[in-house]
């Protein structure tokens, strides 16, 4: 086990190494801007420091004179000993002056300095001891000389000085190019500090969180019931390998059990539908036994009585009253299925094709009927008996007592995944009140029972309606129906089925 977790390299090792690689690149960049620092003060301090020492020695040479002079006016012990402090510093001044030999400006002004420095205390030590001698005349040569002496030192320093500004002045542009160098230099480390930082952050953060998130999602989707998910194993080399792989294991053992339950419920399925066939059984005996004592009033006995008659008028050449029977076998036996079944629009344009012809029999030409069929509206499936009752309407509320020949049109297309049917009178109209009546579903079992005698089929306008809304899945009448309709010039009914909306 230890050999095993010893291949991983951590969550927390990696943290660690994902915020010390941030803090070594800070590290880095203030690094190098102190050396930057430590680098801009070395260069510039050693003529800080000349500049300093030279000063300082123009200062202690006019001091010196100043306190002799003192001297030689007061011939004081105190202005005395002011003197010989200020000597023997500046003696010990002139002494750490360096006597070797050069070519270089600065130090050979220098080492001249020295040498007059040595004159100057000369002159001065010779000027305290011929005014303690009192020797008027010499003490007031030497001052002179000492003075003159001290003028040529002031002057070398302060060429010195000029030297060293100028020089200053050079090392400044070249410094403040360095600087700028440096700022430039400084800046981009920062800048790439700063995107270096961003990488490694959005990468370990990228890295740390998508099997963690992969995971989580494969987690929602066993909760939503999908167990069939394909969830490839990770290799981060940490602690998420070992979650993943258990997380993998888990699934497939939950997929086995699944597995196994699916087999036992199609087992017990089996098992429930073998006793289903049995109770079956059971019940075509019970049925049969019915049908044995119910067949005296089957509705195929009235449809084999019609065949038969229909038979028995085409042996005696009565093709007509043939052709009559049959059609009235064909209805009824369309009739008499299932309203809930669907069927082409073919089989309910030959069921109406059989009314009319009926019609046409009993009534000759008083009654025409005329299509235009949209052949790729043929195999379109729509309610059984849906056309026939609005035929039918035509003929009872449009051409009964018309006095006049009348027609009655049927036209199909298709536009735009919608069937459109249209049914069209030339007879008597009817009122707006009619028409709402007509079509109100509130009115429709009182409609059905008032009409059920004189409609073929018993349905009335309302129930086909209600049909068509429930198998195309249309809420507003409105939208399956429209009804537009002129006393005394005819009616016409629309039927708008969207396609894409069956059952």
């Amino acid at each position: 086990m230890k050999n095993y977790f010893a291949k991983f390299i951590g969550i927390r090792k990696k943290l660690i190494i994902y915020f010390l690689v941030p803090i070594f690149l800070l590290g880095s960049v203030s690094m190098i801007s102190y050396f930057t620092a430590v680098f801009l003060k070395s260069n510039t301090q050693d003529i800080i420091v000349d500049y300093v020492y030279l000063n300082n020695l123009k200062n202690d040479v006019t001091e010196l004179n100043m306190e002799l002079e003192k001297y030689l006016i007061s011939a004081s012990s105190e202005d005395l000993l002011d003197y010989y402090s200020h000597y023997n510093s500046l003696n010990n001044l002139a002494a750490k002056i360096p006597r070797k030999l050069s070519y270089n400006r600065d130090e050979m002004l220098l080492k001249d300095i020295g040498f007059m420095l040595e004159d100057l205390l000369a002159e001065t030590d010779k000027a305290v001891i011929s005014k303690r001698g009192r020797v008027s005349s010499q003490y007031t040569e030497h001052f002179a000389r000492s003075n003159e002496i001290r003028a040529y030192i002031d002057s070398y320093i302060v060429e010195m000085l000029n030297n060293r500004l100028e020089e200053g002045s050079k090392r400044y542009d070249v410094l403040n190019q360095t600087m700028r160098f440096l700022f430039i230099l400084n800046l981009g480390l920062i800048i790439s500090m700063i995107v270096v930082t961003l990488i490694v952050a959005i990468r370990s953060s990228y890295k740390l969180t998508q099997p963690l998130t992969d995971l989580s999602h494969n987690a929602e989707e066993i909760a939503k019931g999908n167990f069939y998910i394909e969830m490839e194993k990770t290799h981060t080399g940490d602690e998420i390998d070992i979650l993943s792989e258990a997380f993998i294991k888990m699934m497939d053992s939950v997929k086995g059990h699944i597995v196994d339950i699916k087999n036992q419920a199609e087992v017990e399925n089996r098992l429930r539908d073998q006793e289903v066939q049995n109770f079956k059984m059971k019940a075509l005996l019970k049925e049969s036994e019915l049908k044995f004592l119910q067949s005296q009033i089957n509705p195929h006995f009235l449809f084999n009585t019609l065949n038969a008659a229909s038979q028995l008028a085409v042996i005696e050449d009565a093709e007509t009253t043939s052709l009559f029977i049959q059609n009235i076998a064909d209805i009824f036996r369309y009739n008499l299925k299932s309203l809930d079944e669907l069927v082409p629009l073919s089989d309910e344009l030959e069921f109406v094709s059989n009314y009319m012809s009926i019609l046409k029999m009993r009534f000759g030409e008083r009654i025409a009927y005329e299509y235009n069929i949209d052949k790729d509206s043929l195999g379109i499936k729509i309610p059984r008996i849906t056309l026939q009752p609005i035929i039918e309407n035509a003929y009872i509320h449009g051409l009964q007592n018309l006095e006049r020949n009348g027609t009655i049109r049927l036209e199909t297309k298709v536009e735009n995944d919608v069937l459109i049917i249209s049914i069209e009178d030339d007879g008597m109209g009817m009122t707006k009140e009619q028409v709402d009546n007509l079509i109100n579903e509130d009115n429709a079992e009182e409609t059905a029972v008032e009409n059920s005698n004189k409609h073929l089929s018993g349905i009335g306008v309302s129930n086909v309606i209600k049909r068509l809304k429930l198998s195309f899945q249309v809420e507003e009448k409105q939208k399956i129906i429209d009804i537009v309709s002129t006393p005394d010039k005819g009616t016409k009914v629309i039927l708008s089925l969207p396609l894409n909306n069956r059952l």
